[in-house]
């Protein structure tokens, strides 16, 4: 009896050891893992951190890893090949929605069990309206999180040299294009090498970062009227002159046609120059890549008329969008955690706290505090309050023909073309081309564009 009882004893331990391995082999194979991608290495270091901690919480309470990777080089090609060969990833950033919708790549946000309330919560309708977040479907397949808000970057400095200062000697940058231009004349002599502007007119966005966007804050309108529902430039009249302006006063850096934008930020951070047109990603520039050897201040973009003020540009974009592979194999509640995390405003936080991402809404950022030494992100996010995503512009087809970047390049700045007659060239070629290009294109819903009540005019 005592050795059956010892053979039972121990058939007993095998089997109870055998279980728990094949307990510990079923854990897991029930762990799904979700690959992420994204091109975002400037946030690699703290995303994985935040992933790392995720995974061992509620992932792991989720039975979920995510595996987090930055890819170089084009995403858009790296994710348009890989579903092509069924190896798409689950979750991804950079995404073209009308290409991949169609290629049945996405699924929609608000479709998933939960997703319409999960939005509702967290954004208005007019948050997430445009193709950087809904396919021509009407369906919302991403979602905005990051913004990059715009404005003046000014040399406080030079401000106070030349006297451009307050009753109690604070730098007063300006708020009308009438004044920058004026200010800049006053902050130049050649003699000293002490310029009042810096344009870099050979970067391949300097059009539409430092001249297009400016219009929407002075008119509440972009170059497309969306309540008129036609092309209409008149409101860059004043643009332009100022530009014209401070090249005849031979206010700005000398060699504007030649100078890229990195150029222009290291001379900006390193010479006697009042003034930039900057995004907030420029704050890692100023603070590291070019540490600015002057004191340095954001203003918002200067408008036409100080009593007539609108919400200015902000560039805002759809981020992570659900691959139909990824909710098949999690299902719609797991996929929906995945989403929260990515979306949730403690990762908005932490990101906003490292100077690696100003929140869609600003509100998100009040009260946290940032890491030492980030001049200008703050003031960043101050003007994401004032700032809108804007509306969809109306596409165009101007084949063979001069749009408005080069118009600007090749004819106004060169004195070749009035900006009177420019404008009005413009505004009847754009006109032309928009209805080209919606009549050679039926499938594009041209009356969605309109915005009857659209207005965003500041107090």
């Amino acid at each position: 009896m005592r050795f059956l009882s010892k053979t039972i004893s121990a058939l007993l331990a095998a089997a109870s050891m055998t279980a728990l391995f094949a307990g510990c082999g079923k854990t897991s194979e029930e762990t799904v893992k979700v690959n992420v991608w994204t091109p975002d290495s400037h946030s690699k270091s703290v995303m994985l951190e935040l992933v790392d901690e995720w995974n061992k919480t509620k992932g792991r309470e989720l039975g979920v890893e995510i595996v987090y990777t930055v890819k170089e080089g084009d995403i858009q090609q790296a994710t348009e090949m890989a579903f092509a060969s069924d190896q798409g990833p689950d979750l991804f950033s950079s995404v073209l929605i009308e290409k991949n919708r169609t290629a049945g790549n996405i699924v929609p946000l608000d479709e998933l069990e939960g997703g319409q309330e999960w939005i509702d919560s967290m954004f208005e309708p007019g948050d997430y309206d445009g193709p950087a977040f809904k396919g021509d479907d009407g369906k919302v397949y991403c979602l905005p999180r990051n913004v990059n808000a715009f404005g003046l970057v000014y040399n406080k400095d030079m401000f106070k040299k030349y006297g451009i200062v307050d009753e109690n000697g604070e730098p007063t940058p300006p708020e009308t294009f009438e004044e920058l231009r004026e200010y800049a004349k006053r902050m130049t002599d050649p003699a000293a090498q002490d310029y009042g502007i810096i344009f870099p007119m050979k970067w391949n966005a300097f059009y539409s970062a430092d001249v297009a966007q400016l219009l929407i804050g002075s008119t509440g309108k972009n170059h497309f009227d969306c309540v008129t529902g036609e092309f209409n430039l008149d409101g860059l009249k004043p643009i332009y002159e100022m530009y014209l302006g401070i090249k005849e006063d031979g206010s700005c850096f000398p060699g504007s046609e030649s100078l890229d934008n990195d150029m222009a930020r290291a001379y900006f951070a390193e010479r006697n120059i009042g003034m930039k047109f900057a995004g907030s990603y420029d704050v890692g520039v100023f603070n590291n890549q070019f540490p600015a050897k002057c004191d340095w201040g954001v203003a918002p973009y200067p408008v036409a008329d100080k009593n007539n003020k609108y919400l200015q540009h902000m560039g805002v974009g759809g981020w992570m969008a659900l691959s139909t592979g990824a909710r098949e194999k999690l299902g719609d509640a797991k996929a929906l955690e995945v989403l929260k995390f990515f979306y949730g405003e403690d990762m908005q936080k932490r990101l906003f706290a490292e100077g690696m991402a100003l929140p869609f809404n600003a509100e998100i950022a009040e009260g946290v505090e940032i890491k030492e030494g980030l001049k200008g992100w703050k003031e960043f996010n101050e003007i994401v309050k004032i700032s809108t995503g804007g509306y969809t512009l109306a596409s165009f087809d101007l084949t063979g023909e001069k749009g408005p970047q080069t118009v600007f390049m090749e004819d106004i700045w060169t004195g070749n073309v009035s900006v009177d007659d420019a404008i009005s060239d413009l505004n009847t070629r754009l006109n032309a081309g928009m209805k080209k290009f919606y009549r050679n294109n039926p499938d594009k819903d041209f009356q969605k564009l309109l915005k009857p009540d659209w207005d965003i005019k500041r107090d």
